[in-house]
C-alpha cells in the first residue's frame, strides 16, 4: 500500500462479519507521512477545502466492510466525518470566520503543550546522556544532590540496569499519559480496575498487578500499575525510588478499597479527575498478558505437559545454564564483587528488570539476582556461604 496517513474515526463502526471495532481509516489523501489525525486537527494549507471519501476496512476480516464514510477538511483543518455526502456538505457549508477562530485558538493551545513535549523528550535526552555518561548511578546514595538534579526523571533513571531500560520506562509511562489524555477528552469519569492475584483483606505484605483494559489496550502493556505495600518493599529490598512511575507504594494493609484509592491518588496527582472501580476478575474482559494466558490452548499444553515435578526440576537447570550463558557473554568484569577469596559478576538483564550475577571461578553455575547492587553483593556473599558450607 506504501505510505499513507491515518485518521482517527469520531465514532467506532462495527464490522458486521466478525463483529469487531473499527476505530480509524488509512488515507492518502494528504501528505501520507504515516501522520493520525483527529477531528479539529490541522490537514494541510489554508485553501484546502474538500470531502473525501473513503471505504472502511476490517483489519481482522482483511477486507472492506462495504461501507463509506466521508471525511471534511475545510481551510486545512479536519472539520470531521460523516456517513453521508449530505451530511459531509452540511458540516463544510456551516464553517465560518468564527468557528475557525475558534478552531485555530485550540490549535494554538495544542501547538504549546507539544512544544512543552518535545522539551521534555529534549531534557530526558539530557538527562540520560549525564546519568550514564558520567557514571552518575555508581554515586546517587551518597551523593544527596543527585536525586534534586534529576528530579523530572529520576523515575526513569533510578533504579535501572542500562540506557535501553531507562528510555523503556520512558516511553511507557508518556504512552501511559497520552492514552489518559484520550479517555478524559472521550469522556470517562469511571475506569474499570481488576487483578488476578488472591490476597486476604488486612495483609501487611503485599502486591498486586492492576489491569485496567483501555490503557493496556492501547498501550500494549502487560498490566497498568504496580500497588504494594511499603513492608513488601521491605521484604523485597526495594527502594521506592528506585521503582517506576506505574509503581505505587501505600502504607495501608490490602483491600480493595486501598488499591482503588492509591490508583484514584496517582491519577489526580497527574491532573486527572477520574474514578476507579474495582471489578471482579470473573467479569473482566481480559487483557495484556490475562488475555495472552486465556489464549493460550490450555487442553493441547495439557496433552503434551510433563509432571509438575520433572518440569519444575527441567525449567531450574536449564534456567541455570540460559543466566549462566548470559551472565559470560556480557559480564563487565569491572564491576565484580570480592569476598573470602571467590570472585562475583554483575551484568543487566533489560528483559527481566534485574541485575544478574555468578560467582565466577568455581564449576558449578551459582547465579544470583537482585534490583540493586547493594541487595546482588549481599545475595553474593549468601551464595558463597551457602557454596563453601556445601
Amino acid at each position: 500500500m506504501g505510505m499513507f496517513d491515518t485518521v482517527q474515526l469520531d465514532r467506532a463502526y462495527t464490522c458486521p462479519g466478525c463483529q469487531g471495532t473499527i476505530h480509524s481509516v488509512q488515507v492518502k489523501a494528504f501528505e501520507n507521512q504515516l501522520e493520525t489525525f483527529r477531528t479539529k486537527d490541522c490537514t494541510g494549507h489554508a485553501e484546502e477545502v474538500r470531502i473525501i471519501k473513503e471505504e472502511l476496512f476490517c483489519d481482522r476480516c482483511r477486507e472492506d466492510i462495504g461501507k463509506s464514510i466521508y471525511i471534511v477538511e475545510g481551510r486545512g483543518i479536519l472539520l470531521g466525518i460523516t456517513d453521508s455526502l449530505e451530511e459531509a456538505q452540511r458540516l463544510l457549508n456551516d464553517l465560518n470566520q468564527e468557528k475557525l477562530v475558534l478552531w485555530y485558538h485550540d490549535l494554538y493551545h495544542r501547538y504549546i503543550a507539544e512544544r512543552r513535549e518535545k522539551h521534555s523528550y529534549q531534557r530526558f535526552l539530557e538527562d540520560l546522556g549525564e546519568w550514564y555518561g558520567e557514571r552518575l548511578y555508581e554515586y546517587v546514595e551518597t551523593d544527596s544532590t543527585t536525586k534534586v538534579r534529576f528530579i523530572w526523571n529520576s523515575r526513569h533513571l533510578m533504579g535501572t540496569l542500562s540506557p535501553v531500560e531507562s528510555i523503556e520506562r520512558f516511553m511507557t509511562y508518556k504512552k501511559m499519559i497520552k492514552v489518559l489524555d484520550e479517555l478524559r477528552e472521550e469522556g470517562y469519569e469511571i475506569l474499570d480496575i481488576y487483578y488476578a492475584e488472591e490476597i486476604d483483606s488486612g495483609e501487611d505484605e503485599w502486591s498486586v498487578d492492576v489491569y485496567q483494559d483501555e490503557v493496556n489496550e492501547r498501550c500494549h502493556l502487560n498490566w497498568t500499575w504496580t500497588v504494594m505495600s511499603r513492608k513488601q518493599l521491605a521484604v523485597d529490598r526495594e527502594e521506592e525510588s528506585d521503582l517506576p512511575e506505574w509503581v505505587i507504594v501505600v502504607e495501608e494493609p490490602f483491600s480493595d478499597a486501598v488499591v482503588c484509592k492509591a490508583i484514584e491518588r496517582w491519577l489526580l496527582g497527574r491532573g486527572y479527575d477520574i474514578g476507579v472501580r474495582m471489578v471482579p476478575f470473573e467479569e473482566a474482559g481480559g487483557s495484556g498478558l490475562i488475555r495472552k494466558l486465556m489464549e493460550m490452548d490450555i487442553e493441547s499444553e495439557m496433552e503434551q505437559g510433563v509432571s509438575i515435578e520433572d518440569m519444575e526440576k527441567e525449567l531450574e537447570e536449564a534456567e541455570g545454564r540460559r543466566l549462566s550463558d548470559f551472565i559470560e557473554r556480557v559480564a563487565d568484569k569491572r564491576k565484580v564483587f570480592y569476598y573470602e577469596g571467590f570472585y562475583g559478576s554483575l551484568v543487566p538483564d533489560v528483559e527481566s528488570d534485574r541485575l544478574l550475577g555468578r560467582i565466577e571461578g568455581i564449576a558449578q553455575d551459582i547465579v544470583y539476582e537482585g534490583k540493586t547492587v547493594r541487595v546482588c553483593e549481599q545475595r553474593f556473599r549468601e551464595a558463597v556461604f551457602e557454596y563453601k558450607k556445601g
